[in-house]
């Protein structure tokens, strides 16, 4: 589908918003996203990226710069034409207890938690931010929490190490693989529920070519386009 780049803000050096059109006219749950095409002749593959807000006409990605495909991406312009394929992926349509869940968060793995905290006067909250760039991502989107890096804040560590402070039964989270390891071992422990919103290199998107497969504790492998982006993460292999 082409849609038309109707904003991009750069929030960050290196980490923008970019607002496209929506023809599609259909709701659209957390954990959902679309799969981008660059014009790069030498980058086959479409990058996925978390739809953050889905509005009447347009969608709105949180994007960082981390490759020649992002980085082509961010060279867009307000009134170009991108070529995109949406919503993909399996969203989360479960009645969530906020009291009771707590979210958290590490580096652009917090672009998945908007669609679950915007327009919420609570919720909690675990942002661990390693070279604290993203302080002014939290501010543009509202967000507030434990703010949390390992070298510019008041509060240094990592998201794990604040898990004790809450009162929870579940725990959403995205970010670095090891991050939701530590997760997964806290959560079996302590026998809390955990979804990892999980992030791989896909190839089609759409369940054809299995290059998104993840290995489950059993054995069993799931397409995380398809079966996810959210699973179950407590049964995750994460090696």
């Amino acid at each position: 589908m082409i849609e038309k780049v109707l904003n991009k803000i750069f929030l960050t050096e290196n980490v923008f918003v970019l607002e496209i059109s929506k023809s599609f006219k259909q709701n659209i749950f957390p954990g959902q996203f679309g799969s981008i095409k660059t014009d790069l002749k030498d980058k086959i593959l479409r990058r996925p990226f978390t739809i953050v807000n889905d509005g009447k006409s347009s969608l709105t990605f949180l994007i960082k710069i981390v490759g020649s495909s992002t980085e082509n991406i961010s060279q867009l312009k307000k009134g170009e034409y991108v070529d995109i394929l949406y919503p993909l992926g399996k969203g989360f349509d479960r009645d969530i207890d906020y009291m009771r869940t707590l979210f958290v968060g590490g580096g652009i793995g917090l672009a998945a938690l908007i669609p679950f905290l915007k327009g919420k006067k609570y919720y909690k909250l675990i942002f661990g931010d390693r070279e604290g760039e993203y302080k002014n991502v939290l501010k543009y989107f509202s967000l507030k929490g434990l703010y949390c890096s390992e070298k510019k804040s008041k509060v240094k560590g990592y998201p794990t190490d604040f898990l004790d402070h809450y009162d929870f039964d579940m725990i959403i989270g995205c970010g670095p693989k090891e991050m939701l390891k530590s997760i997964k071992k806290y959560c079996i422990k302590n026998e809390k529920r955990f979804y990892a919103i999980y992030e791989e290199v896909m190839g089609c998107g759409v369940g054809l070519c299995n290059g998104c497969a993840v290995k489950m504790e059993d054995g069993d492998f799931v397409k995380l386009c398809t079966e996810g982006p959210i699973l179950d993460g407590n049964r995750i292999f994460y090696g």
